[in-house]
C-alpha cells in the first residue's frame, strides 16, 4: 500500500508551528495556521504560492460556515468569527481567561454542524497535578460546553463518517481515545482506549477518511499512521519532517493527504539537516476523505 502513496507537492514555507489543516471542496483550497507567528495560510490546488493572513491572535484551529468568507475560529484566548480577507473579528466568547497558563489548540466542525475545540497548558511550570486544559462545543446558540476535563494538551479531535463516535488525544498521556456521541445533542459516553504511541513519539491532529479510518499525525516520530475503526495499525506513511502536526484529505477527487508539520523545538543543527521540517506536504494515496463539515452557528443570533 504505501508504494501506492507519492508526495505530489511540498509547499516550502517553513512554519514554526503549522497546524489545523482543512480542505474547501468548493474552492479547490487548503487552509491551514502557523500558529507561533499569528498567520492564517491558504493554497488553491497545484498553484505555485501560497496567500497569508494575519490574525488578531494565535489561531489554534478554525472550520468553515456557511456565509462566504468566514470562518469559525478557536482564536488562543476565545471562540470568534473571522474574515480572514478584511482581517474583521466578531468574537464570540472568552475561554479560560482567569487561566494564563492555558490557551485554545486542536479542534473542528462536527458532522451536525457544531464547533469543538480544545486548550492545551503551555506553561511546563504549572503544577501538573492541577492542570486545568479541557475540550469545549460551542452550541448553536453560542453557549460553551465544557465537555472534557483534566486535560494537557486537547489533540486529535475527529468524528466517524457517520459522526456517532468521537476521537480524541491528550498528546502528553500518549492515547488517542474514543467515546460514542449523541448526534442530537453532542454529549459524549465514557472515553475508552484506541491506540497508543511510545518512546517519544506524541498523537497529534487526526482526520476520518470514507472508510472510517483514522489518520493521526505523530509528532516526533516523522511519521502518519492510519488506524482501522477497531484501532489496528493499517498503514506506516514516512513524512520529510521530524513533527508532522495535522493531517487533513484533499484535492480534486479527496484522494491527496495534506500533512503540516513544525520547527519548534528543533535545534539549528537539525533544521540545517533537515530544512524540510515546517513545510506542508501534499500525497497521492489510493485512499478518499471526507468533505469537512460547515459550522451551522449564525453570526446573526
Amino acid at each position: 500500500m504505501i508504494q501506492s502513496i507519492a508526495l505530489t507537492h511540498q509547499l516550502p514555507v517553513a512554519n514554526t508551528l503549522g497546524e489545523g489543516v482543512i480542505w474547501d471542496h468548493n474552492s479547490q483550497t487548503t487552509y491551514w495556521t502557523d500558529i507561533q507567528n499569528n498567520v492564517l495560510y491558504s493554497w488553491k490546488f497545484a498553484a505555485t504560492s501560497v496567500q497569508q493572513y494575519p490574525c488578531p491572535e494565535r489561531l489554534g484551529c478554525f472550520g468553515f460556515t456557511s456565509e462566504h468568507g468566514w470562518l469559525i475560529c478557536a482564536f488562543e484566548t476565545g471562540f470568534a468569527f473571522f474574515h480572514p480577507i478584511s482581517g474583521q473579528t466578531e468574537w464570540i466568547a472568552k475561554i479560560e481567561s482567569d487561566l494564563l497558563h492555558t490557551r485554545l489548540n486542536d479542534g473542528r466542525v462536527d458532522r451536525q454542524g457544531r464547533f469543538w475545540a480544545g486548550t492545551m497548558m503551555q506553561d511546563e511550570g504549572v503544577d501538573e497535578s492541577k492542570h486545568k486544559a479541557a475540550l469545549y462545543r460551542l452550541e448553536h446558540d453560542k453557549s460553551v460546553t465544557r465537555v472534557i476535563d483534566q486535560v494537557k494538551v486537547s489533540n486529535g479531535l475527529c468524528w466517524s463518517p457517520k459522526g456517532d463516535v468521537m476521537y480524541f488525544a491528550d498528546s502528553p498521556t500518549q492515547t488517542i481515545s474514543q467515546s460514542r456521541l449523541d448526534i442530537l445533542t453532542g454529549e459524549i459516553g465514557p472515553l475508552t482506549d484506541f491506540a497508543h504511541t511510545n518512546n517519544e513519539v506524541f498523537p497529534d491532529g487526526s482526520c476520518v477518511d470514507s472508510e472510517g479510518c483514522i489518520w493521526n499525525a505523530q509528532w516526533g516520530s516523522s511519521t502518519v499512521k492510519r488506524y482501522s475503526p477497531e484501532g489496528k495499525v493499517l498503514l506506516v506513511l514516512d513524512t520529510p519532517c521530524l513533527q508532522p502536526t495535522c493531517v487533513a484529505f484533499g484535492g480534486p477527487n479527496l484522494q491527496h493527504l495534506i500533512v503540516t508539520s513544525a520547527r519548534q523545538n528543533i535545534n539549528s543543527v537539525h533544521i540545517n539537516a533537515e530544512p524540510a521540517n515546517g513545510d506542508v506536504f501534499v500525497f497521492q494515496t489510493p485512499y478518499t476523505g471526507l468533505q469537512e463539515s460547515i459550522c451551522t452557528l449564525s453570526r446573526s443570533i
